[in-house]
């Protein structure tokens, strides 16, 4: 026979969560606006989550593109050059400057990636006895970037970009049954969560540029 778990169904408490479905836009450049030539590298990670640092020079250069204010330098010829951040030199700067024309180099790090988990349960009737489990997924993520002149090395923009955007994901089993699928929902979230962060930075350098 089956055993219910506790003397009712959980009542699921009301759960606001904002979609990460939605295309992440950034503001866009004016008609004739003049374009600033960026050279970058790739992000230092300085979390645990290593996956979600590889995509975020490629996220980075789409929403920079997309604006319409940068011109930015295919990063693999910026590599040849600068392969990491600590190797910045006023003398790998002007190369960049003689080479490719750069005007600014951008640096970046990861330096926070939380995840907090909750969860609530109703009970459901399909012939059989059975349970919706709802699990949200918390994303807290911040960048720390440098916007700096090329190739004097004067830093002319630096700040923090924090960004907390929930995401939600359900599964239906019998008694509480789990899909087992966090790993695949975290990774999916902590993507899209990352290229919210980068808009928000995209968009602060437009305005402060």
């Amino acid at each position: 026979a089956l055993s219910i778990l506790g003397s009712g169904c959980l009542t699921p408490q009301p759960t606001k969560y904002e979609t990460v479905e939605e295309r992440v836009e950034v503001l866009r450049a004016p008609a004739g606006t003049q374009k600033k030539k960026v050279a970058l590298v790739n992000f230092r990670n300085l979390t645990d989550k290593s996956y979600l640092v590889q995509p975020a020079t490629a996220q980075l250069v789409s929403l920079m593109v997309q604006s319409g204010y940068f011109d930015v330098i295919e990063p693999t010829l910026v590599e040849s050059v600068i392969s990491a951040q600590d190797q910045v030199t006023t003398e790998k700067l002007q190369t960049l400057k003689d080479k490719f024309g750069a005007d600014y180099f951008l640096t970046g790090s990861l330096t926070n990636f939380e995840v907090k988990e909750s969860s609530s349960a109703t009970c459901i009737m399909l012939g059989l006895l059975g349970s919706r489990s709802t699990k949200d997924y918390t994303v807290e993520t911040a960048i720390d970037y440098r916007f700096v002149s090329v190739p004097s090395a004067q830093i002319l923009a630096a700040d923090v970009v924090e960004n907390r955007r929930t995401d939600s994901s359900s599964s239906t089993g019998i008694l509480l049954s789990s899909a087992g699928t966090d790993v695949r929902v975290l990774q999916s979230s902590g993507g899209k969560l990352l290229r919210y962060s980068l808009r928000d930075m995209v968009n602060r350098l437009t305005k402060e540029m």
